[in-house]
């Protein structure tokens, strides 16, 4: 037998099949049915089920008896169960009388779930049997749906079993043609079709979902989805999330931004629009803007609102009412809410600083600071710690994007002041001054004084690694890695030698071989990248991770020159997950580099950029397509995007130079190429940059 989990039982209550199952008794004409029942006989079941349903109703436990003596309340948990057997008599009584009385088996289905045991298989039998009795019972196709969903593991850690899913997604159309506004059925449809990738199906029924009426009960969803809810709300949130997957950003925005409308403080909503508004034009953003005007005008302190407002209005162009998006909110807080204006005076200096305006946005930085009240010569509380570094490295990247170095070195000083000497901010910050002047022994040099203070930090360890390959030393950088997890393999953390740190999943080999690939790419050796990457896929241990095995696979095939290879397994990549965000960008840049297809590969990074607006990668993708494509001035926009947010990219700064030489912009583009020449790490990419220089 199938029983049903404890904990499940509690979310399969009794349906509610009696309330209008048995609004009209049955014809007391003397005629026989179809199956040769008398009308007597139908009288005396219809009597039966009355019968049990009474029963059912006086085993309801008394909740006023709570504070009864022990033996009152034996009393009654007998008298419960006289009852319940009771019932089932009186329903197993009216199916003999009348066997096509459907919704007697409904009962006795009901009842073998509720009564423990409860019997899974059972009360599937008895279903099936009332919806053979009767299509339209709306009882039995419901316990259906619900076990076969169960059966399924919908939202388990067991995979899915497409056998009960397909029953369960069948029975759920039953129940939705029953009751074409019930939400739960619409609800479970579209996770289903979610995991058949039927994205159409999955949007109809969310959409009906939204329309939906809300439900009372909500039990049996809430326990398969863990706490999720059915209401409109976030039956919009979902739909919202669809279409934004789907490329159906005008209508996201459209549903998403009703949602917030109505609750200003709904963080997974406000991540959804900022998502749309990525790939949206200009007449949605334009609707969007109508739509939030009021609640960010009502909730001044909702950060993430007003910045969003902000985001939206920069999208279309407009940064004079993004500023004053900000102003406004910053001036209704400043006076009752300190960390809030200080949050918008970060994002005023973020916008300041991406239309190149660095003495506004250092002013902005500096206020957020203050208001902060981060003071010089007094020490950073470890509250503060996290906001004084995110405004200390806008500042440096502020500067570092305007050429004024100097200012840069002075905001590390400060740093290391504030934060102390054991914080590594400052030191990073150097060693990566240095390694974008092309200084890189210095750097290399740096990098080994902070490792000796903190011998057992992996992230210095990999940070002198890079260094290493940038200066020539690939295998030296390699070495360090190899003999980390060597070190880790005779004498593994946690079998009693304290001489062996515990290793965090972040540096465990898996992670440790891909990065001896990625080193390996940087020196130009895709040999070698492939083989250290194939033993990142042995020791994945995951989907997930042998999918980005596979991811660095492609990029290893992609430095050998073997595009067609790259594109072949990236495109599987991407039949296994169409929306992979590293797949999708590194494709669009494959095809790109091939000068092939740029239409295609313009849409697959643009897809990129809608799940990751910021990655400076796709960001230089981005630009660098836009630059075969001839959209010279929607590259060096995006190229400068991407170079604000990495400034140490050769690659990007390569680009940048190579659209300012297109437009005629000589000493523009010398600079650029300047600086990718100080940042390249392999002897190719320097005489290519070279060879520029000298035109």
């Amino acid at each position: 037998m199938n029983y049903l989990p404890a904990k499940y039982i509690a979310i399969l209550p009794i349906l509610a099949a009696f309330s209008g199952a048995y609004a009209q008794a049955p014809s007391a004409t003397p005629a026989l049915s179809q199956g040769g029942v008398t009308a007597e006989q139908k009288q005396r079941a219809y009597s039966k089920m009355m019968e049990g349903q009474r029963y059912l109703i006086k085993s309801t436990p008394d909740r006023t008896a709570v504070n009864a003596s022990i033996d009152a309340r034996l009393a009654q948990i007998e008298a419960q169960k006289t009852n319940i057997r009771l019932a089932q008599t009186a329903f197993q009584r009216a199916v003999e009388l009348d066997p096509d009385l459907a919704e007697a088996y409904t009962a006795l289905s009901e009842l073998a779930l509720n009564t423990p045991p409860s019997n899974v298989d059972e009360a599937i039998n008895l279903s099936s049997l009332a919806t053979k009795v009767d299509a339209d019972n709306f009882g039995g196709h419901r316990i259906l749906a619900r076990l076969y969903t169960f059966k399924s593991h919908m939202n388990s850690d067991r995979a899915i079993d497409k056998g009960f899913a397909d029953k369960a997604t069948a029975e759920w159309k039953e129940v939705a043609r029953l009751d074409p506004r019930s939400a739960e059925a619409w609800a479970f449809l579209s996770e289903f079709y979610s995991l058949d990738g039927n994205a159409d199906e999955q949007i109809s029924s969310l959409r009906k979902w939204v329309a939906a009426a809300v439900p009372v009960d909500t039990q049996f969803y809430r326990g398969i989805m863990r706490l999720g809810d059915l209401s409109p709300e976030r039956a919009s949130v979902k739909l919202g999330r669809s279409l934004v997957a789907t490329g159906k950003t005008s209508e996201a925005i459209s549903v998403i931004s009703e949602v917030i409308a109505d609750n200003p403080d709904y963080d997974e909503a406000i991540d959804i629009l900022q998502e749309a508004i990525e790939g949206a034009g200009s007449s949605a953003t334009a609707s969007a803007i109508k739509a939030l005007e009021p609640a960010v005008y009502a909730n001044p302190g909702n950060i993430e609102l007003v910045n969003l407002l902000s985001q939206i209005h920069t999208k279309a162009g407009n940064s004079d009412e993004a500023l004053k998006v900000l102003r406004n909110a910053y001036d209704r807080v400043v006076s009752t809410n300190k960390p809030a204006a200080g949050a918008y005076s970060v994002s005023i200096g973020d916008l300041f600083a991406s239309n190149d305006k660095v003495s506004e946005a250092i002013d902005a930085y500096e206020r957020a600071l203050s208001l902060r009240g981060i003071r010089e010569g007094q020490a950073v509380a470890d509250r503060d710690r996290e906001f004084v570094v995110q405004v200390f490295d806008k500042m440096i990247r502020a500067y570092k994007s305007a050429n004024r170095n100097d200012d840069a070195k002075a905001v590390i000083d400060r740093a290391r002041k504030l934060l102390g000497k054991d914080d590594l901010f400052a030191d990073k910050q150097v060693i990566a001054m240095y390694r974008e002047s092309g200084r890189r022994q210095d750097a290399l040099s740096a990098a080994r004084a902070l490792r000796s203070r903190f011998p057992s930090d992996y992230g210095l360890l990999r940070l002198e690694a890079s260094i290493l390959t940038e200066s020539g030393m690939v295998d030296q950088g390699v070495t360090l890695i190899r003999n980390l997890i060597e070190a880790k393999s005779v004498s593994p953390a946690g079998d009693g030698d304290s001489s062996v740190p515990s290793v965090p999943a972040l540096f465990d080999d898996f992670t440790n071989y891909i990065f001896i690939s990625h080193l390996y790419n940087e020196a130009n050796r895709g040999n070698d990248a492939r083989l250290a990457a194939d033993q990142a896929y042995n020791a994945a241990g995951s989907d997930d991770r042998r999918q980005l095995a596979k991811l660095t696979v492609a990029t290893s095939q992609q430095v050998s020159g073997d595009y067609a290879a790259a594109e072949s397994t990236l495109r599987e990549i991407l039949r296994q997950t169409p929306g992979n965000p590293i797949a999708l960008n590194n494709l669009g840049y494959v095809l790109v580099e091939r000068n092939e297809r740029l239409t295609e590969a313009l849409t697959l990074i643009q897809k990129a950029i809608r799940i990751d607006p910021t990655n400076p990668s796709y960001l230089d993708s981005l630009g660098w397509a836009n630059f075969r494509l001839g959209n010279l001035e929607e590259a060096e926009r995006n190229l400068r995007n991407a170079a604000r947010i990495d400034y140490a990219s050769a690659t990007i700064q390569e680009h940048l130079g190579d659209v300012y030489d297109k437009q005629g912009k000589q000493q523009q583009a010398r600079t650029f190429w300047q600086r990718a020449l100080d940042l390249s790490t392999n002897e190719a990419d320097a005489n290519r940059i070279r060879i520029k220089l000298r035109q």
